[in-house]
């Protein structure tokens, strides 16, 4: 049987330790939705691929198709989230971006609207230079457009709303405060 490879291309969302030297890593792409692949090695000291797979990193994946858990082979990264932040709340706008991206979608293809919502989304957080209002909004959007109700008065904790959506509270926002 010979094994099928394909590429490709998203936001690392989360990722976690599996035996002593793989991680399982969770990619939002286009093509597949939210999806776990297994990166072999990554976890050694020479590894030249586990910087790349850090959460909010923007990557492209070559892939090969297993029986269960697509393993990853190669990475290119072409936008580091947090690779010039010394600030605790860009950090934090951050990870709560990737936690409602994790919570948000399934495996299953996105279309070309969802997916230009979500990296204006991501390139707007990683800016730096857009309001919180604005992303507010834009998150209220997208939660919309996957057909949420949610409200956007002034006045609605917007991760309230999520965590009701959720079913879950937000757990970037306990550690990551700011006070």
């Amino acid at each position: 049987m010979a094994a099928h490879t394909f590429n490709v291309t998203g936001i690392v969302l989360k990722r976690y330790n599996v035996g002593e030297l793989d991680r399982a890593i969770t990619i939002l792409t286009k093509e597949e939705g939210k999806s776990v692949y297994i990166a072999k090695g990554v976890r050694r000291i020479g590894s030249s691929s586990a910087g790349n797979l850090e959460p909010g990193s923007l990557v492209t994946a070559h892939c090969i198709k297993t029986k269960s858990i697509p393993l990853i082979t190669q990475t290119k990264l072409h936008l580091q989230a947090l690779e010039s932040t010394n600030s605790l709340s860009q950090v934090r706008r951050v990870q709560q971006l990737l936690e409602i991206f994790d919570c948000l979608f399934v495996p299953e293809e996105l279309d070309d609207t969802m997916f230009a919502h979500i990296t204006a989304l991501y390139s707007a957080v990683i800016q730096k230079q857009t309001a919180l209002s604005e992303l507010r909004s834009k998150i209220v959007d997208l939660v919309r457009l996957l057909g949420y109700d949610i409200s956007s008065e002034e006045g609605a904790s917007l991760s309230e709303q999520l965590a009701t959506i959720f079913e879950r509270p937000l757990r970037s926002f306990e550690y990551l405060l700011v006070k």
